[in-house]
């Protein structure tokens, strides 16, 4: 199926599970002090298994997310578990930056996340700590597809149709030129070193909504020519 046909093909039910899902890990992946309480959250209305997405990946990280709700991990020791993964002091076993996994020097601010940035711009948006923190965040990146995929869903409920699928369009462009690119690294850095569950689920649902996103021959473009 081509990227227009399959942008065409995107359901509001679709739309409405992967603006869900996107804020549940956005949401987890950006705020070190945030799994306690999504965790008692899942625990006290019993959604643990209530993922809305289906697939391998989403069938294990639900599997997870309920092994996390049991094991009830102290908030210590879950914002630990976040700081060692995703922000140090020292080595990060699983940096959360795209220019990092993808420019030549290894290094933040690099150009990957001067072009994640103008597709936000070119969607009316900024990164919160725009000039402070890199723009490529994993989380801002997922909560970037969230937002594009309500913003469809937005348009369709408005009998806007060509609207919502150039939204689609532009998800599923930004997944394959960005987060589909390194999102699956930086998953399997999380899978092979968090020492939650939560962050081990986090990880394996990350993974299934990347997937949700047909590749295409030359998806993967270098970021120079992704510019011309």
């Amino acid at each position: 199926m081509s990227s227009a046909g399959w942008a065409r093909s995107a359901t509001p039910e679709w739309l409405d599970q992967m603006a869900a899902a996107t804020t549940f890990l956005s949401h987890a992946l950006l705020r070190r002090d945030a799994a306690a309480s999504m965790l008692e959250g899942l625990r006290t209305a019993g959604l643990a298994g209530s993922w809305p997405l289906e697939g391998d990946a989403h069938r294990t990280g639900v599997a997870l997310l309920e092994a996390a709700v049991r094991e009830s991990a102290s908030p210590e020791a879950l914002v630990e578990d976040f700081d060692a993964l995703f922000v140090g002091p020292g080595h990060m076993h699983a940096c959360p930056y795209e220019s990092v996994y993808r420019s030549l020097e290894g290094l933040t601010f690099e150009a990957e996340t001067m072009q994640v940035r103008r597709f936000y711009a070119d969607h009316g948006l900024q990164a919160p700590a725009f000039n402070r923190e890199p723009d490529d965040h994993i989380g801002l990146e997922v909560a970037f597809v969230g937002q594009l995929c309500l913003a469809a869903l937005n348009a369709l409920e408005d009998d806007e149709p060509e609207k919502a699928r150039q939204f689609v369009s532009s998800a599923r462009l930004f997944v394959a030129q960005h987060l589909g690119v390194w999102g699956p690294d930086f998953c399997t850095h999380v899978i092979d070193n968090a020492d939650t569950s939560f962050y081990a689920s986090v990880a394996h649902l990350l993974l299934g909504l990347i997937r949700e996103f047909p590749r295409h021959s030359g998806d993967a473009i270098p970021l120079q020519e992704a510019d011309a």
